[in-house]
């Protein structure tokens, strides 16, 4: 059984930059610095997991899904590609087929995989805010 979620401290960054769109969902959220001790990967990583169990359950439930190996290799293509962040899989698909618009572009995504295959967690740190709107919209992917 997992723990509970520790409470994360914020105060008003006084910011809005760091919110791609100012309509976007949770954007008064997003202009909250947060001021938890950890790193930025530790950020990253607690919330995008935070989000993920909104939509999913946590970790261990029967909710949510198991994707095995098998699974991730057949999702290895320029059109149709998933990626592993934390222990949690994404499908890129949707960015790589103009589905959904990726605010870094696609060569970034491609990139990954030509880089990096499906292990894709430290490149998602080094190029996201934790902060931004990328968090909050992972799950959906």
């Amino acid at each position: 059984q997992e723990a509970a979620e520790e409470p994360v401290e914020r105060q008003t960054s006084g910011d809005s930059t760091d919110t791609l769109w100012e309509e976007a969902e949770g954007k008064d959220e997003d202009d909250q610095e947060e001021t938890s001790p950890g790193t930025k990967e530790e950020t990253l990583f607690r919330k995008l997991n935070h989000f993920v169990a909104k939509k999913f359950g946590a970790k261990g439930s029967e909710l949510r899904p198991i994707v095995r190996k098998e699974d991730m290799e057949k999702h290895t293509s320029s059109e149709d590609f998933w990626v592993v962040i934390d222990g949690m899989v994404f499908d890129l698909g949707p960015f790589l087929r103009g589905e959904a618009k990726h605010i870094g572009g696609l060569k970034i995504l491609k990139r990954q995989l030509e880089l990096s295959g499906t292990e894709a967690g430290e490149r998602f740190v080094r190029w996201h805010n934790p902060a931004g709107n990328a968090i909050r919209r992972a799950p959906e992917y």
